[in-house]
């Protein structure tokens, strides 16, 4: 059944470097809008942006950070990262504390309604994601995150070697 996907016309082009590369970027894309739009109903109902919503899953992945790491992580710059917390906090979602390290840095944490809402909205999503790939058969749903693991793994590789 995926054996006869057909690549676009960029990759029938491959002798042009680079094109199977931005047709991947392009492709992975595509997927992260289509399930985020999927998910974004469980944020939407608590009355949480799309980018709020990724801060709080990203701290509530990561537990307490550094707003330095949070905004790495989700590819804000601190300066607007800071508006996105100051709301998050005046809601009660998340909680300000001086880092014990370093008395110039602040660390956020999630709060008892933080963790109360990923439970429920984790286990909505997932029920949600396995009806988006239910028609992917279970070892090539495996490949493809092992392929992608790779795929980050080398992208990891590659901004430590611009450094």
């Amino acid at each position: 059944m995926f054996s006869n996907i057909t690549i676009s016309n960029y990759s029938k082009r491959n002798e042009v470097a680079g094109l199977r590369e931005i047709e991947l970027t392009e492709l992975l894309g595509s997927i992260h809008r289509k399930m985020m739009k999927r998910l974004a109903g469980y944020a939407v109902t608590e009355g949480l942006s799309m980018t709020e919503s990724l801060v709080l899953w990203k701290i509530d992945k990561l537990g307490v950070s550094r707003v330095s790491d949070i905004a790495a992580q989700v590819g804000l710059p601190p300066s607007t990262l800071t508006g996105v917390l100051d709301r998050l906090v005046a809601h009660g979602w998340l909680e300000r504390e001086a880092d014990p390290d370093d008395r110039r840095a602040v660390l956020m944490k999630s709060t008892t309604k933080l963790a109360e809402f990923t439970k429920s909205s984790m286990r909505a999503s997932a029920k949600s994601l396995e009806r988006s790939f239910r028609g992917l058969p279970p070892k090539l749903l495996d490949r493809l995150v092992a392929d992608l693991a790779s795929v980050l793994e080398c992208l990891d590789k590659d901004e430590e070697n611009q450094r």
